[in-house]
């Protein structure tokens, strides 16, 4: 189906006696459309709406033209949140079949200009593509432990490594992970302070031999060498069962050469239940877990400046964070090689490109 038809699946919650004049499908589409080229907000999309009225008319009814911008404020501050998150998660399996996402990102990003309580919205991403799969929020940072048992009962984890950092390290996680299919990997810090010293005991001392390595470099140019150790001998780690079906230890060690200093180091150690884990396969799920920063947060931060948008009105500005991830998952899809911004850019002033965009999203109008 295409993304107009799971839009149309949205129930009407506006008034039937208020006759509206606006399909709320076409306020959706047209939305999506203009965060594809560029709006960032309320005034925005109404001036692409506006200006773009002749083409949205061939694939959309439109029947008192494109509406303003009282009508989007209204809508999206009205939007059930859970109905257009499950729209935009339904549209996302279709066009990547769970059995195809071999590592699934879990991690929560503050919208900052969402008043003195910010948003705090945890995001779930498919590593492999860096497409968003959906989306749960809450009030402060503080909810994120709350909203990612919530988000994980929304999707498909079989066969899949779901991946976590440190604050989602708990039992009761790696549990729900397990009894939904998938297999988990849990940053393991100072949070499980037992656990942890435990972890760095038994692994600090494992063969320089037995590391997978690879070199890499800092922002600013620095070499950077990697070594990874796994440890599949788990037999005094948990002797109370507390951790369901751990199967791996892993730990990271990053070690930045310094001229004519003593080198600097830093650990990490990670949990996870998928077995017989090689250094390098390890390897591969610490640097995929990185998809959700760089492949989500950094585009939505610079590309579509999400912290400087300032809407207080917590519904309005959650939906609007997932009318951002549509239009980064369908900007990703294009195959065209460009940037993000400059795909945005093309979308924007190359009628053409945005009509056959148009064409793959909506029927043509009747």
């Amino acid at each position: 189906m295409s993304l107009q038809t799971h839009l149309a699946q949205i129930p009407e919650f506006r008034r039937q006696n208020k006759n509206f004049r606006h399909f709320l499908v076409d306020i959706l589409a047209i939305s999506v459309l203009a965060t594809l080229c560029g709006a960032d907000d309320f005034e925005e999309i109404t001036l692409f709406g506006q200006q773009k009225e002749a083409l949205l008319r061939r694939y959309l009814p439109l029947p008192y033209g494109p509406p303003a911008v009282d009508t989007y404020r209204r809508v999206f501050e009205k939007l059930d949140v859970a109905q257009f998150n499950a729209c935009f998660m339904a549209w996302m399996q279709e066009i990547l079949p769970p059995e195809q996402a071999d590592q699934i990102c879990i991690d929560g990003k503050t919208l900052r200009g969402s008043g003195p309580k910010p948003l705090h919205v945890v995001s779930a991403v498919a590593s492999a593509n860096g497409l968003s799969l959906g989306q749960v929020a809450g009030v402060g940072k503080g909810q994120e432990l709350g909203a990612v048992p919530e988000l994980l009962a929304l999707l498909d984890l079989r066969g899949a490594v779901v991946s976590l950092d440190a604050l989602s390290c708990q039992p009761a996680i790696a549990e729900q992970i397990i009894e939904q299919g998938g297999d988990y990997w849990l940053g393991l810090k100072a949070n499980q302070p037992g656990l942890l010293a435990e972890v760095e005991r038994h692994t600090d001392a494992l063969p320089e031999a037995a590391a997978f390595t690879r070199w890499a470099y800092a922002a600013d140019r620095t070499p950077l060498r990697y070594q990874v150790w796994t440890q599949a001998d788990l037999r005094w780690v948990d002797e109370d069962g507390r951790w369901p079906g751990l199967a791996t230890l892993v730990r990271v060690q990053t070690m930045s050469p310094i001229d004519g200093k003593e080198p600097v180091s830093s650990n990490r150690y990670y949990l996870s239940s998928r077995a017989h884990l090689t250094p390098e396969q390890a390897d591969g799920f610490v640097r995929g877990h990185w998809a959700i920063e760089n492949a989500l947060h950094w585009h939505l931060d610079v590309t579509f400046g999400e912290d400087d948008h300032r809407l207080r009105q917590h519904h309005a500005a959650q939906n609007l964070a997932l009318v951002r991830k549509m239009a980064l998952n369908l900007l990703k899809q294009d195959p065209t090689k460009r940037s993000i911004k400059n795909k945005r850019k093309r979308l924007a002033w190359d009628e053409p490109f945005l009509e056959r965009l148009l064409a793959a999203l909506c029927a043509p109008a009747t």
